[in-house]
């Protein structure tokens, strides 16, 4: 194994690294708020791309970062279909009301609390303008 491919093992404990924060609070939490799934699942499917290029050119170092980030992406992608609308109390401030200099307002959410989904909602304090 050369230098190159060490750093490139490096990049890929990282790369792992960088997913775990991301898919432990939504498998946790159950909390969906920021993540987009559009995003996930382009991303997603340029792994697959990239992977199907490493493979052909044998690079085993690009081969293994792709598996990671297609495996974080899909389930990334599928936990949050499941959980959709979903929010943990830690995000809950930041979505029930936008700044008000836009006095544009997200729509009602689910709360989650511990991984358990509530039946509490929360609405706009703006009521009855938005």
């Amino acid at each position: 194994m050369n230098l190159s491919q060490i750093v490139g093992f490096v990049g890929t404990g990282l790369v792992v690294v960088g997913y775990i924060p991301q898919i432990h609070h939504l498998l946790k939490e159950r909390c969906t708020a920021g993540l987009s799934v559009t995003a996930f699942a382009v991303w997603a499917s340029a792994s697959l791309l990239f992977l199907i290029h490493a493979a052909m050119i044998r690079d085993v170092v690009f081969v293994g970062v792709q598996i990671v980030n297609l495996g974080a992406s899909w389930i990334i992608v599928a936990f949050c279909k499941r959980y959709a609308g979903q929010v943990c109390p830690s995000h809950v401030l930041s979505r029930a009301v936008t700044p008000a200099r836009t006095r544009t307002c997200l729509p009602p959410i689910a709360i989650t609390q511990r991984g358990a989904r509530t039946s509490k909602r929360l609405e706009c304090q703006h009521a009855p303008a938005c």
